[in-house]
């Protein structure tokens, strides 16, 4: 269940009042529908991190990177910094953590291909803890491909000493010894199969699997996710996705071609002939060489329901979504932010994505670029490891070269989506030799959605052009469905409206106009709109709040409705507290 708050002391009503929530279906640009959305005036103070770690053979040295890293991103959700503007904490601090860890492996279902064949039907399947769970994972066991002393010394050679994935409490859990812990859980050193399915694993083990924390579900990655936490998405990978169309697994009244015969090489139709890994790079997105999932199936723009996003009804901003992946070393940025139409391009092959040369070669972001220093099938990779200084003549085409990575599109894609609609996504190069720029980056899309959202432009007031110092309503209405046996208040400026089928009351809370930018009148009791900028997040300037007081009571849940651009209130809208 969702956390609710009880009504709050002055003063502290207006620090907690929580944002309104970006409209759940619809992009930035049409803001202005109608929408729907929950209001919850508790502040977020739990994460759920779920990282899907490739563990293919090139991938050794980015695991160590990655675990020797982590404690940046512990100790910045704990204890945030202070933001340099305003001496305050750049988002509330994280209270719990819930880590989990998948491995990229699915296996290649119908076909024994190289280090897939082990268990060449699921592979890990999406289960948490793949070291103590995954089929494919029991034949390459940390301890057994890493050198003695790799792994931190809490490590034991026992898939059992961990559960499905772990647990911080701020309170009593000892960071250090976490770090170790994870390091334990997400090393899965190398010898997975070397056709990753990145973004299929992370939905078999979100959507297909239940890993909500629900009374009575026994499935295995059950109580990972918890209904009043912020989901975390992170994708580490040097490899473009391969989740490929196996229709044993297809969505509920969503067409379904199976693609599984993409594994077969002597199966044509599928591009590249020569290489089977290529048959992921040499397709044009969206055609019939196209094997893989599309993209609508992890975050739809037009259903919030479906996907990643499903696991928060009403709330698809509480799902970050990140990347550590083949992408430049140098993202573009616009300001502080990726520049999605440079990195990615401006349509769905990409023919415009950056491209270029720097220190450490030539790389690209565009489908089915050939490395220029590579005769015959080689790929132009998206980075190659910082630091290191380009050769042609050097055997760059083998694996003997410097580290690098190729283009990660559809991990990049999935990201860009959500930061487009949502501002919770993000990626970072995995060439970099220090992680921890890219763990702040997602540290601070997590710090987004923690204690509310704020609303990316402004809602249309009544009236529309205000004078300075005039009181403006916006048109929306807020309805409060409270607990069994609680009456609506007028005190706090509720009214009966109706009552649900189980006879518990439901409300409408007045609204109070506001001057833009001044605080509500004293004496006034509802919900109003508040364009004073949030002390915690002083960039938040559009907002549903609530008198102080007047905040959602306990055991009840509030929601809002708002309509296009009127110049009248709708019918049902509260009027004016007196």
């Amino acid at each position: 269940m969702n956390r609710s708050i009880p009504r709050w002391p002055v003063g502290v009503a207006a620090l907690m009042a929580a944002c309104l929530e970006r409209p759940s279906a619809q992009p930035v640009e049409r803001l202005n529908a109608s929408f729907t959305t929950e209001i919850f005036n508790n502040g977020v103070d739990s994460v759920d991190l779920l990282f899907v770690v490739d563990n293919s053979n090139s991938m050794l040295a980015y695991q160590q990177r990655l675990g020797a890293q982590f404690r940046v991103l512990i100790e910045q959700l704990v204890d945030p910094p202070d933001d340099p503007a305003t001496g305050q904490p750049s988002h509330p601090p994280v209270k719990s953590l819930h880590v989990g860890v998948v491995s990229s492996d699915l296996g290649t279902p119908g076909a024994n291909v190289g280090s897939c064949n082990v268990s060449p039907d699921v592979g890990d399947d999406g289960l948490l803890n793949p070291v103590r769970s995954g089929r494919a994972m029991a034949a390459h066991r940390p301890w057994t491909t890493l050198p003695a002393g790799t792994r931190p010394a809490r490590c034991a050679d026992n898939p059992n000493q961990y559960p499905s994935f772990l647990t911080f409490d701020a309170d009593s859990t000892d960071a250090a010894e976490f770090r170790d812990d994870f390091v334990c859980n997400a090393f899965l050193s190398t010898g997975g199969c070397g056709l990753e399915q990145q973004l299929e694993s992370a939905y078999r083990a979100l959507v297909v699997h239940n890993p909500r924390e629900q009374a009575g579900n026994t499935d295995p990655n059950a109580g990972f996710v918890r209904p009043d936490a912020v989901l975390g998405i992170v994708v580490i990978s040097d490899e473009e996705d391969g989740s490929v169309r196996d229709c044993r697994y297809a969505e509920a009244g969503q067409p379904c071609t199976d693609a599984l015969s993409v594994y077969d090489l002597s199966q044509p139709g599928w591009g590249d002939d020569e290489d089977l890994n290529l048959r992921f790079y040499t397709y044009t997105p969206g055609s019939a060489q196209d094997p893989t999932w599309p993209i609508e199936r992890y975050i739809d723009p037009r259903n919030p329901n479906r996907g990643f996003t499903s696991l928060k009804p009403g709330h698809p901003d509480r799902v970050v979504f990140a990347g550590i992946i083949g992408v430049p070393l140098q993202v573009p940025t616009r300001g502080a932010e990726v520049d999605w139409d440079r990195l990615l391009g401006t349509t769905p092959q990409g023919a415009d994505a950056i491209e270029g040369d720097a220190a450490e070669g030539p790389f690209t972001m565009r489908p089915n670029r050939r490395e220029p220093a590579c005769p015959g099938s080689a790929m132009m990779p998206a980075c190659r490891q910082e630091g290191t200084r380009f050769d042609a003549a050097a055997a760059s085409c083998s694996n003997l070269g410097p580290a690098r990575a190729w283009p990660s599109r559809r991990i990049a894609e999935v990201a860009r989506r959500f930061d487009t609609i949502h501002q919770t996504g993000t990626v970072a190069s995995i060439c970099a030799l220090d992680y921890a720029p890219a763990l702040r980056q997602i540290v601070d899309r997590i710090g987004r959605s923690l204690g509310g959202r704020c609303l990316p432009r402004a809602l249309p007031t009544v009236p529309s052009a205000p004078v300075a110092g005039e009181t403006v309503r916006v048109s929306c209405v807020v309805r409060e469905t409270l607990s069994a046996g609680s009456r609506c208040d007028a005190v706090h400026g509720r009214r009966p409206a109706e009552r649900t089928t189980d006879g518990r009351e439901v409300c409408l809370v007045d609204q109070v106009p506001v001057a833009l930018g001044e605080a509500p009148p004293a004496g006034a009791h509802g919900f109003y709109y508040d364009t004073r900028p949030d002390p915690r997040n002083p960039s938040c300037v559009q907002r549903i709040a609530f008198t102080d007081g007047d905040s959602v009571p306990s055991g009840a849940r509030a929601q809002v409705d708002c309509v296009a651009l009127a110049s009248e209130p709708p019918g049902g809208v509260s009027p004016p507290a007196r």
